[in-house]
């Protein structure tokens, strides 16, 4: 993603990934180190990581309490032993990777994982590990020793075991035991006592050998960094309980105060993004899971302080004056009326400007509904609607009330309902063989109303 956002990379520009403002951002710069068993050769490659994905302990149901901080340490700086081809032995051997922080990003992409049920089991034992610890109830620590498993009665089970591929096998597997053990609904209890696994702020130290903790003091170890992460955006799955193949991804962002500083007061909001609908919601939702519906995906962490050079940088509209001189209307045949007077020079639009925008819209598929038992209209499907026409008019200045926009939106769709007693569209004035109206595409209307 980084280099793409670069541009193209040259022979003679080593750094072009290092220097994009995307890398500047969530960029880790890492040193991936690789040691033979064998001989102790070892080699180290610098690598840029955008995305960390959250390593969980081996012993999920061992209840053993493990701080979220402590996760993401090990996530960020892990160390594994795989077979790997050593040049200098000449063949395969067990080598060591490890992997040291250069320094801390400014942003952390984490990746929760939760597609197995043994990360769903460690996440369901630290809630409930949390839960008991508020209610006084939690022991000393105990490995959850599994019992044997034997499918319910009136069930046959599957000759393959774990081993079955078929999704759709009638048969008893005991896979489906260890599926339903995570999925306690000890995320609603923790919620009700405004607790969570995952925090709204943790510190990072970064130490002189490249590793990664969340204690200022280290024993041996100089810190030479760290760095306060706040939470700001959550991404989690959504399932349906009665169809688990019906899924949808929804996000819970917290909205700084330079957004609600130009509609009000200039403070921080949580808002939940579903789709098209966006919902403000109080900031322990975003940290509220449900493992039976609701997974988390991806969280966003972001430093207090931002990178200098991106502090220095402005933003520019992609979009410029010239769309207007840019305005022709696509309408092939005969002759067309212009409904209004296109912007002059000194009239381009600018911050404070009153202006005012009216839209109308066709109907390309009409509503689905059913009459209830009960004797009331339930929507199946809502209608489907598309914008015709756009009309912008001046709201000041010498030609106030004169419009300087209106658009007819060609479609290529079938229109199933024109609604000309309320938009005034009739039937082919939306097709460029056949319309008088000024007629343009999408986004050239878009790109005018967006600048």
């Amino acid at each position: 993603m980084a280099a793409v956002l670069s541009g193209p990379k040259q022979a003679d520009e080593k750094d072009d990934v290092e220097d994009s403002p995307v890398a500047e951002l969530i960029g880790m710069h890492q040193d991936k180190i690789t040691k033979c068993g064998k001989c102790q050769t070892k080699t180290t490659t610098d690598n840029l990581l955008l995305l960390c994905n959250l390593v969980y302990p081996e012993h999920s149901t061992l209840k053993k309490k493990t701080s979220f901080g402590s996760v993401l340490c090990s996530s960020l700086c892990p160390e594994q032993v795989t077979p790997a081809w050593c040049e200098k032995c000449k063949k395969y051997q067990p080598t060591t990777q490890s992997r040291r922080l250069r320094s801390l990003p400014f942003t952390l992409s984490l990746n929760a994982g939760m597609d197995n049920p043994g990360d769903l089991a460690f996440w369901s034992t630290q809630m409930t590990l949390i839960l008991e610890e508020h209610e006084g109830t939690g022991g000393e620590e105990e490995v959850v020793t599994p019992t044997e498993q034997v499918p319910p009665p009136g069930q046959k089970a599957c000759r393959y075991g774990m081993s079955c591929t078929r999704s759709d096998c009638k048969f008893w597997h005991p896979s489906q035991e260890l599926l339903k053990e995570p999925a306690l609904d000890v995320g609603d209890q923790l919620a009700k006592i405004q607790k969570s696994w995952v925090p709204f702020e943790v510190t990072l130290y970064l130490t002189e050998d490249g590793t990664v903790n969340t204690k200022e003091e280290v024993e041996g170890r100089e810190v030479k960094e760290s760095r306060t992460y706040l939470l700001y955006a959550v991404c989690c799955n959504v399932v349906d309980p009665v169809n688990p193949d019906a899924t949808s991804l929804v996000s819970c962002i917290k909205v700084g105060p330079s957004y609600h500083a130009r509609i009000g007061s200039p403070v921080s909001q949580w808002y939940i993004f579903n789709d098209f609908t966006i919902t403000p919601i109080p900031p322990q939702e975003a940290i509220w899971f449900n493992l039976k519906w609701k997974i988390p995906c991806i969280l966003f962490f972001a430093a207090e302080e931002v990178p200098r050079p991106l502090e220095l940088l402005e933003f520019c509209n992609p979009i410029t004056v010239d769309i207007f001189a840019e305005d022709k209307s696509i309408q092939r045949v005969g002759g067309k009326r212009i409904t209004f007077t296109p912007l002059g020079a000194e009239e381009m639009p600018k911050k404070g400007d009153l202006v005012a925008v009216d839209a109308e819209f066709v109907t390309l598929n009409q509503e689905e509904a059913e009459l209830r038992s009960d004797g009331k209209v339930s929507t199946v499907k809502a209608a489907h609607m598309s914008v015709a026409r756009i009309t912008c008019v001046r709201g000041d200045g010498d030609m106030e009330g004169v419009p300087f926009i209106d658009d007819y939106i060609a479609t290529q769709e079938q229109v199933v309902d024109y609604l000309t007693k309320f938009s005034g569209i009739k039937p082919g004035d939306l097709d460029a063989n056949f319309s008088s109206k000024h007629l343009t595409t999408l986004k050239s209307t878009y790109q005018k109303m967006r600048f």
